[in-house]
């Protein structure tokens, strides 16, 4: 499944490398994990990286073969007969010959920190390789045409760095965490009022974009020994939780192009 020259060997550590769609082998695993998933219920499959993967695949013809079969496989076997299929896009999104290959697109949010604040986070469009404003067009799998396709940008998680909770680490790093590391480590507060102010920022800069939730999520900068994440209030149930989940709520059932207050 990995590129024949080397590319991406071990990229993750021993045994975690970068597949090649070009071949057969990686096309058999996502479809044979793709139709696992639709006979399981699942209507919505995100299929990771995708531009790592398609070095081999200038032209997208190996992604556009295999998302045509899981559309296929899909209508005629999935609950409501469609899938919706994303990946992550930081060259704004893939296409072949005018259409798009995916149906939404995701990124991470590209949490810029503020040094001067400690631990503070803010969202601009243009930092790194985020995403606003370069979500790429065409005519989507269902058949309309758009000049920005819709996305979604989600906390993300990726690592550790070797300096957690320093400024200037550089690169993707929220004062040296990935960004859920970083959010799970700041007060119930400031998380539930960043939720509110990344929701309404996304918004108001690109209508296209729409601020993921952070459900559920791994921490590789754990918080008080715990190594996940989850959005819940504190409860028997979820005896973890780090108190998200009422102000989820909140913002889901705010009217939509409404601006949410900052504190309720």
């Amino acid at each position: 499944m990995i590129y024949p020259n080397g590319r991406g060997h071990n990229q993750w550590g021993r045994d975690a490398s970068v597949p090649d769609i070009s071949r057969i082998e990686t096309k058999l695993w996502f479809y044979t994990l793709a139709v696992s998933y639709l006979d399981a219920g699942i209507e919505a499959l995100h299929f990771g990286q995708a531009e790592i993967m398609n070095a081999n695949d200038p032209d997208s013809e190996h992604w556009w073969q295999l998302l045509r079969l899981v559309r296929s496989y899909a209508a005629q076997h999935s609950r409501r007969h469609l899938v919706l299929c994303d990946a992550h896009v930081p060259s704004g999104g893939l296409l072949r010959q005018g259409r798009l290959l995916f149906d939404f697109h995701s990124f991470p949010l590209r949490i810029e920190e503020v040094p001067d604040r400690p631990q503070e986070g803010v969202l601009r469009v243009g930092f790194v390789d985020s995403i606003y404003g370069r979500s790429r067009g065409g005519i989507t799998p269902s058949g309309w045409r758009c000049e920005h396709l819709p996305y979604l940008v989600e906390v993300d998680n990726w690592g550790a760095s070797d300096r957690p909770g320093q400024p200037h680490v550089g690169g993707c790093w929220v004062w040296g965490y990935d960004e859920i590391s970083w959010f799970a480590h700041q007060s119930q507060d400031y998380r539930n009022r960043w939720l509110r102010y990344a929701w309404n920022w996304v918004r108001e800069h690109d209508p296209n974009g729409f601020l993921q939730m952070p459900g559920s999520r791994c921490l590789h900068s754990p918080v008080d020994g715990q190594w996940w994440y989850f959005a819940n209030m504190p409860s028997a149930a979820v005896p973890d939780g780090f108190g998200q989940e009422d102000t989820i709520r909140e913002i889901w059932a705010a009217p939509a192009g409404d601006s949410l207050p900052l504190a309720p």
